[in-house]
Order: C-alpha cells, then sequence, then structure tokens
C-alpha cells in the first residue's frame, strides 16, 4: 500500500531523528493513528516465538541469557545480524 510506505518514509525521517529513544513507542501510535483515520488495515501474524523487551535495566540480564540460549540452541545465529 503506497500510504503505508509514504507514510513509514515520513516517519522515519522525522519522529525518529527527533526522538530516537522513543521511536519504538511512537511507531505503534502513528499506525494507530493510520487506523484510526481508515487509511490501513493491520494484520497480525502468528508466532510461536517469545519477544524479548529490555525496559529497564533490570530487564538487560534475563535477555542476554535468554538470546544466548538460543544462539546455543542453533535458533539464531552467532552474529545476529551476519544476513542484513
Amino acid at each position: 500500500m503506497k500510504l503505508l510506505e509514504e507514510s513509514f518514509i515520513e516517519f522515519f525521517k522525522t519522529s525518529v531523528p527527533a526522538n530516537p529513544l522513543k521511536a519504538e513507542y511512537l511507531l505503534p501510535k502513528h499506525i494507530g493513528g493510520l487506523l484510526r483515520d481508515g487509511k490501513v488495515t493491520v494484520k497480525v501474524l502468528e508466532t510461536n516465538d517469545k519477544w524479548f523487551g529490555v525496559t529497564y535495566q533490570g530487564d538487560k540480564s534475563a535477555v542476554v541469557e535468554s538470546i544466548k540460549n538460543l544462539i546455543e540452541a542453533g535458533e539464531y545465529a552467532e552474529d545476529l545480524y551476519s544476513d542484513l
């Protein structure tokens, strides 16, 4: 959908550089605005994967350990960004 692509390009050009630490928070808000205006629809894809988030400093060790375990199990590559 062209509107969505243009909207995200604008979002990443303006909102993210203006407040990069809040970009993750602003993205759902941005999509929510487009949904409310009836400009887009959203399909949520099902997954069995677990999401790990680091909101607080205390979260970091559990997330690091979880990712380490996924690497050891062969579910993640040692270099998480090797396919980019």
